[in-house]
This record gives structure tokens, C-alpha cells and sequence, in this order.
């Protein structure tokens, strides 16, 4: 799965032309909140699969997220749960074009230097770290996010858990730089930048096919 920055990016790349949206701090929170996940103690993958509306294959779990989607179309927090969804649908991009990629390109390499996720956490932390400094945008996003207030989604995630998540992504970066030391070796930047603008054009046929386009 991707990281924060390129959820973050991909949230931007669809809201692109929606003055509305593009500057809704609920929106950017939503677009964060399936991975806050990662603060409940002791969770394990079915909790994860349950944050991100899993299912068995691409096409149920897309109509899981529109479903998911539409129920709250005509509700207040509507940007929030756009973003919600617009997160899983990136996952479901990502694991279907660059993730399958690097499994090729790791599953190929003679001399691999990290057992696999270590070496897909090493490419993906850099990059995150990469972006994070690179995107003109970066600065408005978190102060856009500082505003968003965290609301829970019943039997899903709780608002603390949301609210801890958004604490944990705005200070992520104050490091400086990844811990993650080995050079990049198989998800490179240009790739990344390929995947948001086509990720962004996807997610916008997939919601206007299910009559959800903001």
C-alpha cells in the first residue's frame, strides 16, 4: 500500500477543479483515515481489512468502496468519507500497477539486498520523504489538516483513532529523513508521479460510473 504523501497526492490530483473539495481539511483527513488502523493496539489484518472495505477481488472491492461512498452521500461529513474511499481506490490502483511491479522487479533481482517488505518500505519511506519536501502544496495540506476535526466511522474506526493517526502523519516527516538508509532500487520518483495523475484520472471514472462525482 502506499504511504501518506501519495494519498495525500492523489486526494489533490481528483480534486482538482472542485473549489469545494480542494481546500476541505475533512476531505485530506479522509484520504488519510483507512491506515489509522495502525493506532489501535494490537490490531491485526482482518481489523485492517474491515478499515479498508476488503474483498476478494479488484472489482467487489471497488464496488464495496462506492457502495460505502454512496450511503453517505447526502450526509455532513461527505467529504471526509470521499476521501475515505478515495484512499482504498488508490490502494486498489497502486496494488494493481506499481506494487505488482515491484514484486516483479524484486522476484527478478539476482542479488537482492532486504528480504522484500523491507525492501518496498525502503523505496516508499525515501520517496515519501522525497515528496514531502518536493510538492509546492505540501505546506497548505498540513495546515489543512491541523483543522480537519476527526470524526469515527461506527464500526470502523474511532475518532481517537483518526485523530491520533492525523497527529502521527503531520510529525512523521519532522525527522528528516527516512530511517530507511539502502539506495532505491526498484520504485523510483517519475514512477510515483506517473501513478498519481493516473490514479487521480481512474478514481474519477470509477466515481462517475457510480454517479458519485463531486
Amino acid at each position: 500500500m502506499p504511504l501518506p504523501m501519495v494519498h495525500l497526492a492523489v486526494a489533490r490530483e481528483y480534486a482538482k477543479g472542485k473549489s469545494d473539495l480542494i481546500s476541505c481539511p475533512e476531505y485530506y483527513l479522509g484520504s488519510i483515515s483507512p491506515d489509522a488502523i495502525h493506532m489501535r493496539p494490537n490490531a491485526q489484518k482482518s481489523d485492517k481489512k474491515i478499515t479498508h472495505l476488503s474483498a476478494e477481488d479488484g472489482d467487489s472491492w471497488k464496488a464495496n468502496v462506492t457502495g460505502f461512498i454512496s450511503r453517505s452521500k447526502d450526509k455532513s461529513d461527505y467529504n471526509f468519507i470521499l476521501g475515505y474511499g478515495i484512499h482504498i481506490l488508490t490502494d486498489i490502483i497502486w496494488n494493481e500497477t506499481l506494487f505488482r511491479e515491484f514484486k516483479q522487479k524484486y522476484e527478478n533481482d539476482p542479488v537482492p539486498i532486504q528480504e522484500m517488505t523491507w525492501a518496498y518500505y525502503n523505496d516508499t519511506d525515501k520517496l515519501d520523504f522525497d515528496m514531502y519536501r518536493e510538492f509546492e502544496w505540501r505546506e497548505e495540506i498540513w495546515e489543512l489538516l491541523k483543522k480537519a476535526k476527526s470524526v469515527g466511522i461506527d464500526g470502523i474506526l474511532s475518532s481517537d483513532e483518526i485523530e491520533a493517526w492525523k497527529y502521527r502523519t503531520l510529525h512523521w516527516f519532522d525527522k528528516g529523513e527516512s530511517e530507511h538508509k539502502n539506495p532505491i532500487r526498484y520504485i523510483f520518483l517519475d514512477d510515483i508521479y506517473v501513478f498519481i495523475q493516473r490514479a487521480g484520472e481512474k478514481i474519477k471514472s470509477i466515481l462517475d460510473t457510480a454517479e458519485l462525482q463531486v
